[in-house]
């Protein structure tokens, strides 16, 4: 639990405890406040997803909770084509209209559970929790598809965004860093640029981090393709 995340519980237990209803109300009044800068701490202000911040605590919790409890993750990263075209084009206030449709499209596409964020720019990232190589792969052409189905309309008339989606699965058995297994999957984002965009470069299994393993280890990972 972070900083912000322990500051609200503090405050829901305190508020339990409250020993009369005047200071229960001047409380209740202190959390309101407090979650709006909570918000403004975890989510992107334009978009409403979660801020790069959060995804980076996010992928590392992930991983320890991956390495804890011996399941696969994914990660996908999702980059808009062509958006600084986008932008020139139509202004900037188009521009966030296409990130905020792009940003609740992507939301109303995955489960509760599933951890969606603005990593930057134009640029999107998603944590599949539980979620190994098949299913993954799945979630990545649902959203490409979505997303690729807005219409947004222009005083020249109507246009379409597309989407480059790179992704992977993390093993338990991965001997990798955050920044390590993020790097990976943002190689597989250029690779779905340079193939020419609107096209997903997807790797169930990372090979070169399996190096090391015991024969029973790559059986248990293998094993979870």
């Amino acid at each position: 639990m972070n900083l912000p995340e322990y500051g609200l519980s503090l405050l829901e237990e305190l508020l339990e405890k409250a020993p009369s209803p005047e200071i229960k109300e001047k409380l209740a009044l202190v959390k309101r406040a407090y979650q709006t800068l909570y918000e403004g701490y975890t989510r992107d202000y334009l978009t409403g997803l979660y801020n790069r911040r959060s995804f980076e605590e996010a992928l590392s919790a992930s991983i320890e909770r991956s390495k804890r409890e011996q399941a696969p993750f994914t990660l996908l990263l999702l980059d808009l084509d062509h958006f600084k075209r986008l932008n020139d084009t139509y202004g900037h206030v188009f521009g966030d209209q296409v990130l905020k449709a792009v940003a609740q499209t992507i939301k109303n596409g995955l489960r509760k559970l599933d951890f969606p964020a603005r990593y930057g720019g134009e640029e999107f990232a998603v944590i599949l929790p539980g979620t190994g190589g098949y299913g993954g792969l799945k979630v990545a052409k649902r959203l490409k598809q979505a997303i690729e189905d807005l219409i947004f309309q222009t005083p020249n008339g109507k246009v379409k965004a597309s989407v480059s989606i790179g992704g992977a699965t993390f093993r338990p058995f991965y001997r990798m860093t955050p920044k390590e297994f993020l790097k990976e999957v943002d190689k597989l984002l250029y690779q779905a640029k340079e193939a020419g965009r609107s096209t997903i470069v997807f790797k169930s299994t990372l090979e070169p981090f399996t190096e090391g393993l015991t024969t029973e280890e790559k059986t248990l990972l293998f094993g979870k393709r």
